[in-house]
């Protein structure tokens, strides 16, 4: 009902760039005099706090090679709410032209809709040191939004600045049965991006980059003046007319039937192409100086669409 099937992973590719802002975050180790005995670098993976929760506590000692060790970073989308604020005209459209085996093609998709998603970054570290060595170490980039360009749909040519913003960090330091349990500290930091949700991409537009324009008599000159007192498209007919009604009084003639063409006596014709000609490489979007032609044929011409010429 809504449409064809399509997937852009655009949540996809949000998912990925929050996490790899924070994939690159290290806790150093200290002696008093400042030398640096250690550095570890901080794993990062996605999901809920509570599924690493849990593990910390089924193995609370540590010591095996398969336990989480800790510091250790983990987030997760938490919501997707529309942004009312952000919204473009729905009927708008964005444009991409490519060349598929010598063929010139435009692809054409309505505005994308504001979209806002929430995630959480946690930090379960061993120690307060640790924490504020994590915290230290993405606070300052954010004030309190950071932003990140992404090529978001490579096949419509789209790269976005997307905004991640900042909007708490809170600490949860508490202890679970007996006194000598090991001690969990974790940090979560609420962040909102955002983003866009793309429609689905309509292919095999083509650019008009000429139009061609012909007028034909369709009554007799005014005997008293010797000028005409009617224009008609090319496809007017003498039974089949539309027309609008100029300042004068007089009537300039357009034609709206689907029967067949009326290709007979054409006084002129109008012809507007780009400079370079009608094969000059073009784009959408693109501006560029057009050559305008009046033709004029006196006496009237016949015109032949088999062969595209007036005779």
């Amino acid at each position: 009902m809504l449409g064809q099937t399509f997937y852009h992973q655009t949540i996809r590719k949000y998912v990925a760039l929050f996490g790899t802002l924070f994939n690159d975050i290290n806790i150093e180790k200290k002696d008093s005099g400042g030398n640096v005995l250690s550095r570890q670098k901080v794993p990062i993976a996605y999901g809920p706090k509570q599924k690493f929760l849990i593990r910390l506590r089924e193995d609370s000692n540590l010591d095996r090679q398969v336990a989480i060790q800790l510091p250790r970073l983990a987030f997760e989308m938490t919501g997707i709410a529309y942004d009312p604020i952000r919204k473009l005209n729905t009927i708008g459209t964005l444009t991409h032209k490519e060349s598929i085996n010598g063929e010139r093609n435009i692809k054409k998709m309505f505005n994308p809709s504001p979209y806002i998603l929430d995630f959480s970054l946690y930090a379960f570290v061993e120690n307060a040191e640790d924490g504020t060595q994590i915290l230290e170490q993405i606070l300052p980039f954010f004030t309190p939004e950071f932003n990140v360009s992404v090529n978001i749909l490579t096949d419509m040519g789209i790269k976005l600045d997307i905004p991640i913003v900042l909007q708490s960090a809170t600490s949860e330091d508490s202890y679970e049965g007996e006194f000598s349990a090991r001690r969990t500290i974790v940090w979560t930091i609420n962040f909102m991006l955002k983003g866009f949700i793309y429609p689905d991409v309509k292919s095999g537009q083509s650019l008009i980059k000429s139009v061609e324009i012909a007028f034909k008599e369709t009554v007799p000159e005014v005997s008293s003046t010797g000028i005409f007192e009617r224009l008609s498209l090319e496809s007017s007919t003498n039974f089949s007319e539309d027309y609008f009604q100029l300042e004068t009084g007089d009537h300039l003639i357009t034609e709206a039937s689907v029967t067949k063409l009326g290709l007979d006596n054409i006084i002129s014709k109008i012809t507007v192409v780009p400079e370079g000609g009608a094969n000059t490489y073009i784009t959408p979007g693109d501006d560029f100086d057009a050559n305008t032609t009046i033709t004029v044929y006196n006496p009237p011409v016949d015109y032949d669409p088999a062969t595209g010429t007036y005779s």
